[in-house]
């Protein structure tokens, strides 16, 4: 029996076929995500919607028809963005990389201080997510008072429940990615009537919420039989049910974007967000992190200078490969703070400090940023941790497979085992987990594995 896990990523795009018995990736693709829409409004990231909906029907359509017991498909999708659909209007997926409620408002401070004045942090405990500039209700909120012209009686959609109504004709989402919108009661597993009003939401359709974690969403009919759907889950969530965590461990993962996270069995409220996870288990959460990123704005920074000074175009992974070269885990008191993205607690981006005439090269600004992310990380935990010392952390995301350095001084920063994931590719060994409870072959994400995937 195989399965088709599909990762809708904010970098790439990535489909496995997954066979179930033998625990064993039988194809694997991959490509670019799609670009976004060029707009001089830099806090703007929108994607048309169609993009994503061409690749799931192409590949899906593909694979089934190669793979005769293929007989399921379930998604992992980035998380917080949404897809607001209404008469006359293309439909946009509107990313958690869109800053548009930083706007300005007719009363000259941003939609986010407006929207922080109406809802203070105690009034969303239930959502457990405050607000912040990737928050989904933010931007929504800000799109429909910036165009009065949008009906406010459209269809608002998950980037998964997008996908699911396109395969099956039913709008519906899994909490994990429900959660991040900031509507859900994560408490009681069920949209927050009362914020939706007061949002002015509540003539919106919402999506319908699967009941179980597991529970088929519909059928999509190819290769002359039908294939069950299954929920869309938040990509956070699929990457830690395929880290395999230990119990108590804490949680970094470090991509496009980083979150650090440890499980709780207890809906306790404080300086972190809740997500759902499976199975009643909460995902505590902190995230806008350092992350691949920030590291980007760097590796630019360096290959700008190169091509200028030089008129070399260095690539990216040739930038890496020689400020790797000799690299030596020490900033001689150089700072780098890695915040060069927005957040809701730093819009003024980050910087480099402490600069001496014998401190300032390639080697130490790459160390003062490892360093700066990895006290980030451990800052961060420790609030989740409840200030305890934690026994293990296990780094998961691309970065952390490509950077072992950064992973050594996380582990210095820690003091304590830091260890990579059970495979590179967490996603992946996720939806394996996940699709053996799906189709009724494990009763539990929790349940100790008979066998780890295989790559």
């Amino acid at each position: 029996m195989k399965i088709l896990g599909i990762d809708i990523g904010s970098s790439f795009l990535k489909a496995a076929v997954i066979d179930l018995d033998r625990a064993c990736i039988c194809e694997e693709s991959k490509e670019k995500a799609p670009q976004k829409n060029i707009y001089s409004d830099p806090y703007l990231f929108e994607v048309p919607a169609v993009c994503y909906t061409r690749y799931l029907t192409h590949v899906l359509d593909e694979m089934a028809a190669k793979y005769q017991d293929l007989n399921g498909v379930l998604l992992s999708t980035q998380m917080h963005g949404f897809i607001y659909s209404s008469d006359g209007r293309e439909d946009t997926y509107i990313s958690w990389q869109d800053m548009r409620c930083l706007h300005q408002n007719a009363d000259g401070i941003s939609y986010l201080e407006l929207l922080k004045k109406r809802f203070p942090k105690e009034s969303m405990d239930v959502s457990g997510v405050y607000l912040k500039p990737a928050l989904g209700f933010a931007n929504l909120y800000t799109l429909l008072d910036e165009n009065p012209d949008i009906s406010r009686s459209g269809t608002l959609y998950t980037l998964g429940s997008y996908l699911i109504h396109h395969l099956t004709g039913n709008n519906i989402c899994h909490a994990s990615n429900a959660g991040p919108l900031g509507l859900l009661n994560v408490k009681e597993h069920c949209w927050n009537t009362e914020l939706v009003q007061r949002l002015g939401f509540n003539q919106i359709r919402l999506p319908e919420l699967v009941e179980g974690d597991y529970d088929c969403c519909g059928f999509y009919r190819t290769a002359g039989r039908d294939i069950a759907v299954f929920p869309d889950y938040g990509d956070q969530q699929v990457a830690v049910v395929g880290s395999l965590p230990r119990k108590g461990e804490g949680l970094i993962n470090i991509a496009t974007a980083s979150q650090v996270g440890m499980l709780s069995e207890h809906f306790q409220t404080g300086d972190y967000e809740i997500r759902p996870y499976f199975e009643n288990v909460y995902l505590l959460t902190i995230s806008n992190m350092p992350a691949g990123r920030g590291l980007d704005v760097l590796i630019h920074f360096l290959r700008d200078v190169a091509y200028r000074m030089t008129g070399a175009d260095i690539s990216i992974a040739e930038t890496w490969k020689r400020v790797e070269k000799d690299f030596i885990q020490d900033s001689k008191g150089l700072r780098v703070d890695m915040t060069f993205y927005e957040t809701a607690d730093n819009t003024a981006g980050g910087s480099i400090s402490s600069i001496h005439p014998s401190n300032f090269n390639v080697h130490t600004l790459i160390s003062a940023a490892f360093q700066d992310m990895a006290d980030t990380y451990k800052k961060n935990l420790m609030i989740l941790s409840g200030g305890k010392d934690l026994p293990s952390v296990v780094c998961s995301g691309g970065v952390s497979w490509k950077q072992p350095a950064l992973r050594a001084v996380i582990e210095q920063t820690m003091g304590c085992e830091c260890r990579l994931s059970a495979l590179e590719d967490e996603v992946v060994s996720g939806m394996y987990r996940i699709g053996l409870c799906c189709m009724k072959k494990s009763g539990s994400i929790f349940d100790e594995p008979d066998r780890i995937l295989q790559v």
